[in-house]
């Protein structure tokens, strides 16, 4: 099970590239490859891997993944990637 999210999270990855997080197997790896060691980022990791689990809804670990890109300022905003699209 993928726990697609109903709508996609989007991140800056590299020197500042938006990356796409469609589901809950796509959150993890991108945590996994950008690793943090406290507690915001062991819950992050384990709401994703209840998601895949059936333990909580897609939703709520969509979220989380937000509220955590956003606390390490790399969360874009929908209406930004939107702005960025039309240019």
């Amino acid at each position: 099970m993928l726990a697609t999210f109903s709508r996609p999270v989007t991140v800056l990855v590299g020197l500042g590239f938006p990356r796409r997080l469609s589901n809950a197997s796509e959150a993890l790896a991108f945590l996994e490859a950008n690793p943090a060691i406290d507690e915001a980022y062991e819950a992050v990791i384990s709401v994703c891997h209840d998601a895949l689990d059936g333990l909580t809804t897609p939703q709520h670990a969509h979220d989380i993944v937000a509220a955590y890109a956003r606390r390490r300022g790399v969360f874009v905003d929908e209406s930004y990637e939107i702005e960025a699209l039309a240019a």
